[in-house]
């Protein structure tokens, strides 16, 4: 009979104990689908957010092609179109050749001016000797700040001087 007892004991004990874990069980699965939802929710928002994007972006492509379009009608020139960007890294511009601390000579500076292209490991002091000019009158004409930043391939004007052809450099 002790034994009848402590099977019912143990058998009733395990009922409660297997029903409170049905419980939870539930109780996760509901906090599990309501989390669900909610996800599926941002993801539709963020689809939505991507579409109106989209749809703004070719809006815009439309105004710059009817822009352009307008603009080479006035001007009769041609204009490039513009193209949607395909990546994310930014294409460099094309750069004239390296001028790197010499700005633009205006046209008034340069009368009779020559110019010249730096060859690599050339500097001021050797050019300037090899036309017959000083230093300074080449940084004036080239508006030169900074005489180290003389790159290989740079074209500089070169003012007048008596001599009438440069020099081979050494």
């Amino acid at each position: 009979m002790d034994r009848m007892r402590i099977f019912v004991t143990v058998l009733v004990a395990l009922t409660a104990f297997s029903r409170l874990l049905a419980q939870e069980k539930a109780v996760s699965t509901k906090a599990d689908d309501a989390l669900w939802k909610a996800q599926a929710t941002q993801l539709q928002q963020l689809k939505d957010e991507i579409t109106a994007q989209g749809e703004k972006i070719d809006k815009l492509t439309q105004q710059v092609e009817t822009l352009t379009d307008a603009l080479k009608q006035k001007t009769g020139a041609t204009v490039p179109r513009a193209e949607p960007a395909q990546n994310a890294t930014p294409t460099p511009a094309k750069a004239e050749p390296a001028t790197a601390g010499v700005e633009k000579p205006s046209p008034a500076d340069s009368g009779n001016a020559k110019t010249h292209v730096v060859a690599k490991g050339e500097t001021l002091t050797q050019i300037s000797k090899q036309y017959g000019v000083s230093v300074e009158e080449i940084e004036q004409l080239n508006k030169i700040g900074d005489a180290k930043k003389l790159q290989a391939g740079q074209t500089i004007k070169i003012p007048a001087s008596s001599q009438a052809t440069p020099t081979p450099a050494q």
